[in-house]
């Protein structure tokens, strides 16, 4: 049982009591519910998807799209590349794409609408896009509210229907890249299959010819500049040429080769001259010392000169010198010193190299004089040479500046040349053009429909209408606020659901012999009429969750109460107090509804068809005073009706004014309290029947007296959370014991399923 202060009971966004209550989690079992609580709406959304696709695939005009398929030269490539390790020739993607946006242009679909004649075909003409459609119907409303007549329309010029067809015409043209191959597929779609075949031949017939006309007049462009272009350049190589030799013969710069020019031929010869000169002069020299050593007595150079051991003489008077020595040491040997023989031979000996150091001083004359004519030549090639270098300085600047004009001639002539070669290649392609594509596959009369197909419609139509279900359902759940939701009714405003109580079905004519209860009786003694009907199983499921709050050796006095009147709350009460009645439990039912009084005005003239007995006042000795009255006839001591059944005491709201003081104009409520608290002793369930508090201050005060209380909504699906909170707030600051919500008269299929959530908490 948990005590509630009404004036606290707020409602707001689900997303913010999160945060303070515990983590709320999605189950299957959630998921599962939602879908059969929504089942109905997402089937008829998954219905209506379906019968609009089956609808647009009858009455959807077929599309046939037929493709041609034509192959790009690699070789006539305008933007192409080279793989540098396999030399390989490669177009570059970006100019494939420029070709399928090509084939796509308005010049192309120019072309082909004009040899096949399609500015007039109805296929095109008569095409209007979505965007068009809300157009014309935008226009026709502005028509209708300025009064102008559709007459008022101005005709569509020559132009403006070209361009409209132009636009449908290339809405039907389809143009992609095979792969990563040259190879472009061209479509069409058309109601026509023949048509579409035709008309995709024909995009790659006018794609074809138009490279060859872009060729061919590109071609004749550059063949034209190429020969204005030539005639400029011959005229400056020329002028080049005559500038460099006027230079050369100007400066005297005589070429002898290819390589090198007069001067410089004749100063390296005179170099040469010059290293030769020198040479001699120096072999001249050396040879010059080697004699002089050679007079002075050094003998162990003779054999360096060519002269020495070339000369006869010298060898003969060397030859007769060693005779000469080896017969002297012969006489030494002989004879003794002094001896005129060793003096005549030493003397021969003195004798002939007199006659070597003659001849050697003869070769050294001749020697010097060479020498000296070494050196007058070496000075006179010196001479020579400085002169030489001196003119080749002045050249050089010449030559320099005339190398400059010979490679500017060069440069002139080798364009020349290039742009004559470019002038023949060019001259050769416009004399025989050749076409940058190829078609390899001809497009043929397809044999199916490309456009609807079943296979996909449906499908899809099944699913828009299956997520168009779901979305509408997810949001009817989002914005339900109805009390309906026992979920709801705890999460927001932590009311507790005690149960469902379906809709009252009358039973079957009870049997011969008794006489039909009144309809508005029937409902009273439902639990009796129909013990094991959905309504009193129902019923009995609420029962069983008040027993768990009831004290197990006392009594309890339970309100039930609605937000309004017309709830059901009267059949409820009734009905609850015959099942705790015919349990075997002591109970009594209280009529507080002093707005109305239905339970006791019906009491007055049905209470043995009700099952109701209402109870006697008693008053000891003839005293009226008001705490000096009994209530008799408890449960044991009420007679049994026709039926077997015993019946409910019943206290009237006529009796309880009876009670009160004849002088207060509320003294009803001071008694019913008095009676509650002296009939607790006697009963173990008091049941109060009070009116709808929303409008009535009588239930707010008696709600105080009770020890539990039950809301019952009688139209919960009407019944907002907002609506509700509003209603309890009027309750103020009153601290009751709510024990739980019945939702009455609810419809749906899990109604035994009864939520059961006993309100004691705190």
């Amino acid at each position: 049982m948990g005590l509630h202060e009404f004036a606290n009971i707020s409602v707001g966004p689900q997303s913010e009591r999160r945060g303070t209550n515990a983590k709320e989690y999605i189950s299957f079992l959630d998921v599962f519910s939602f879908l059969r609580r929504n089942a109905l709406i997402i089937g008829a959304f998954t219905l209506a998807g379906v019968v609009l696709g089956s609808t647009y695939l009858m009455n959807a005009q077929p599309i046939y799209q037929a493709t041609t398929r034509l192959v790009m030269d690699p070789e006539q490539g305008r933007v192409i590349s080279q793989d540098v390790s396999s030399g390989t020739v490669i177009i570059e993607a970006a100019e494939i794409a420029s070709q399928v946006e090509i084939v796509k242009s308005e010049a192309i679909a120019l072309d082909v609408i004009r040899r096949l004649d399609l500015i007039n075909d109805p296929e095109l003409v008569n095409t209007s896009s979505f965007r068009s459609m809300i157009m014309g119907l935008l226009a026709s409303t502005v028509d209708m509210v300025s009064g102008a007549t559709p007459d008022d329309a101005t005709e569509l010029s020559e132009e403006e229907q070209l361009r409209r067809v132009m636009g449908s015409f290339l809405s039907r043209v389809t143009v992609h890249r095979v792969g990563q191959s040259y190879v472009l597929q061209i479509g069409y779609s058309s109601n026509n299959p023949q048509k579409a075949a035709t008309t995709a031949n024909a995009l790659a017939e006018a794609y074809i010819r138009n490279g060859i006309n872009e060729r061919a007049e590109a071609a004749k462009r550059a063949a034209a500049w190429l020969e204005g272009r030539l005639t400029e350049v011959a005229v400056k190589a020329r002028e080049a040429a005559i500038a460099a030799e006027e230079f050369r013969n100007r400066h005297g710069i005589t070429a002898v080769g290819s390589t090198s020019t007069l001067d410089q031929q004749q100063l390296s010869e005179i170099s040469n001259q010059l290293l030769a000169a020198k040479a001699t002069t120096a072999a001249e020299s050396a040879r010059l010392t080697i004699l002089t050593r050679m007079i002075l007595g050094d003998t162990a150079i003779e054999g360096n000169l060519e002269e020495i051991a070339d000369n006869a003489q010298l060898q003969k008077l060397r030859e007769d010198i060693r005779t000469a020595r080896t017969r002297l040491e012969g006489l030494r040997g002989r004879y003794s010193h002094g001896n005129p023989a060793i003096a005549s031979a030493q003397a021969e000996i003195d004798r002939l190299e007199a006659e070597v150091g003659a001849e050697l001083r003869r070769i050294a004359s001749v020697s010097r004089a060479d020498l000296e004519v070494a050196r007058t030549r070496e000075r006179l090639v010196e001479e020579q040479f400085a002169v030489a270098s001196r003119t080749g300085e002045d050249k050089n600047l010449s030559r320099v500046e005339l190398g400059e004009m010979e490679s500017k001639s060069n440069t002139y002539r080798r364009l020349y040349e290039s742009i004559l070669q470019q002038l023949s290649g060019t001259l050769q392609t416009l004399s025989f053009p050749s076409a940058q594509a190829r078609v390899v596959t001809a497009a043929t009369a397809p044999f199916g429909k490309t456009w609807p197909k079943t296979s996909i419609i449906l499908p899809f139509s099944a699913m828009l209408g299956l997520a168009s279900g779901l979305l509408v359902a997810v949001v009817r759940s989002g914005l339900d606020r109805r009390t309906s939701s026992s979920t709801r009714l705890e999460r927001e405003l932590g009311i507790a659901s005690l149960g469902r109580i379906p809709v009252y079905r009358p039973a079957p004519h009870p049997g011969k012999g008794t006489r039909p209860l009144p309809e508005p009786v029937q409902p009273l003694r439902s639990v009796l009429d129909s013990p094991y009907s959905r309504f009193s199983e129902a019923l009995r499921s609420v029962k069983n969750s008040l027993d768990a709050v009831l004290p197990p050796n006392g009594s309890m006095v339970v309100g039930i109460t609605s937000v309004g009147s017309g709830e059901g709350k009267t059949t409820i009460a009734t009905n609850l107090a015959q099942l705790y009645q015919n349990e075997g439990q002591s109970v009594l039912l209280i009529d507080a509804d002093f707005v109305s009084a239905r339970l006791s005005r019906l009491a007055a003239n049905s209470a043995s068809e009700l099952g109701l007995q209402p109870v006697d006042l008693v008053k000891p000795d003839g005293v009226t005073a008001r705490n000096e009255l009994q209530i008799v006839r408890p449960c044991d001591e009420m007679p049994s009706d026709h039926a077997g059944t015993i019946p409910v005491p019943l206290l009237t709201t006529d009796q309880t004014r009876q009670i009160a003081a004849s002088h207060q104009r509320y003294g009803h409520l001071p008694a019913l309290k008095e009676t509650i608290d002296k009939q607790r002793k006697r009963y173990k369930v008091i049941i109060v029947d009070m009116s709808g508090f929303e409008n009535s201050a009588d239930t707010r005060t008696i709600c105080t007296y009770l020890d539990g209380v039950i809301l019952v909504l009688g139209n919960s699906n009407k019944m907002t959370i907002e609506r509700l909170a509003d209603a309890l707030a009027s309750f103020g600051r009153s601290r009751l014991a709510l024990l739980g919500v019945i939702a009455n008269r609810s419809d749906a299929e899990d109604w035994f399923k009864v939520t059961v959530r006993a309100g004691a908490r705190g």
